[in-house]
């Protein structure tokens, strides 16, 4: 994208999760430009209203977004000159073409992205916050805040290079592109992206999950799934027995719940170990670790 003369100017991201977000949104950050995650869910006039706020002078958007795009096109936006699409089958640049223009130039010996120099305590990200109590707010973010969170999430969690996580909580959230997205790049895990909520079950299992990052919405709607498939076979009773015992041997430094409780597990893929949940108004830490077994 240097070569649309964006160094310094504001770009903005908007897709479900998907490999290319995290691709320009590293693209974006990575090359001196600020990146805008916007909300993949804002109606029409809520994202043509956050562009202008920003001052965004390039946009990013999944295929979905083409027939808004197309019309703020046409309108002749004050700021807003450059329109990307991940997909091909659009009327706009494609993200392809930028990826072969930009591998040409790397080709006939351009080092001008090699020669970028970062300020990590300048603004890098701009975020919208939801507006749910009045208009939405931007809030500005520099590269050290981001490594910051990522430091601290190091210091709270064993993150494994064999990892893989599944993300399905949305991208332009700080708490999922943070944990999920930076944090496991910076870990070299995998991430996996959940074809959708209804398939969270059904991708856990497909993909090997052994994590994922979560709100305790989830947590509590697993439980209850959980706790209802155990009441159905009758086993309430000895699920309770063996966390009782599990627990006490704990205690001991004797962790036998991956075998007490081998066919829960099974449901969830049997590969899964860590969970990462926010944190709740009573606490005080900034992310809260709600499930790890040893392996």
């Amino acid at each position: 994208m240097l070569h649309l003369g964006l160094q310094g100017k504001k770009v903005a991201i908007i897709a479900p999760n998907r490999y290319e977000w995290c691709t320009s949104y590293l693209a974006v950050t990575t090359s001196d430009m600020v990146v805008i995650p916007l909300d993949r869910s804002l109606p029409d006039n809520e994202i043509e209203s956050l562009l202008e706020r920003s001052m965004a002078e390039a946009v990013i958007f999944d295929k979905k977004y083409i027939n808004i795009f197309d019309k703020i096109s046409k309108s002749n936006p004050k700021y807003l000159k450059h329109f990307i699409c991940m997909d091909e089958e659009s009327p706009f640049t494609s993200y392809k073409s930028l990826i072969e223009k930009g591998k040409s130039f790397i080709l006939n010996g351009d080092k001008s992205y090699n020669n970028i120099k970062i300020d990590n305590q300048k603004m890098s990200i701009m975020l919208f916050t939801s507006g749910t109590t009045s208009i939405s707010k931007a809030v500005a973010l520099s590269q050290s805040n981001i490594c910051e969170d990522i430091y601290a999430l190091s210091q709270m969690t064993n993150i494994r290079k064999e990892d893989v996580f599944l993300s399905f909580l949305p991208l332009h959230h700080t708490f999922e592109s943070t944990c999920t997205f930076l944090y496991g790049t910076f870990s070299g895990i995998t991430v996996a992206f959940c074809d959708g909520i209804k398939y969270v079950q059904k991708n856990l299992v497909e993909f090997h999950i052994t994590g994922f990052v979560c709100v305790p919405l989830m947590l509590e709607m697993m439980y209850k799934k959980i706790k209802k498939g155990i009441e159905e076979r009758g086993k309430t009773k000895l699920v309770n027995i063996m966390t009782k015992i599990s627990r006490f041997l704990l205690k001991l430094k004797i962790d036998i719940r991956r075998i007490a409780f081998k066919e829960i597990l099974k449901e969830l893929g049997g590969n899964l170990r860590l969970l990462i949940a926010g944190r709740s108004r009573n606490e005080q830490r900034g992310y809260t670790i709600l499930f790890r077994f040893r392996n």
